[in-house]
């Protein structure tokens, strides 16, 4: 993947069914300089992200209509959209889950609760 110029808004799909967690997120992210977009179930992610064509997707493992593993595979399948990183998230810290995120080929995973600085770094070292 290219690295976003200086000049252009690094974009970023956030899949959340928290609307909370969502927009705090979308807060401090946006105080960075990124544009954030926000999606609160797992229904028709795939298309969201190929009409908003994110730099990275941060994407919720519980969530209403389609669960977070599902969607991955998914996008991971996508020959358009495979090879946008993608980090989970998840109050769930069972080990079957993270392994099945990183294989189907989650660029990261990270617990909640999470702090926002942890976030973001994670965000840019996803996209090195």
């Amino acid at each position: 993947m290219d690295k976003v110029s200086p000049e252009e808004k690094l974009k970023i799909l956030y899949v959340e069914d928290q609307e909370a967690i969502a927009r705090l997120v979308e807060y401090k992210l946006s105080k960075e300089g990124i544009k954030v977009f926000l999606q609160y179930t797992g229904d028709g992610v795939l298309n969201k992200v190929i009409r908003t064509k994110p730099d990275l997707i941060l994407l919720d493992l519980m969530l209403p209509v389609k669960d977070g593993l599902s969607i991955l595979e998914e996008l991971k399948g996508n020959e358009e959209v495979k090879n946008i990183p993608v980090i989970m998230l998840s109050i769930q810290g069972e080990e079957k889950k993270i392994e099945q995120a990183f294989k189907f080929g989650a660029a990261d995973y990270i617990q909640k609760p999470f702090s926002t600085v942890e976030l973001s770094a994670r965000i840019h070292k996803a996209l090195a």
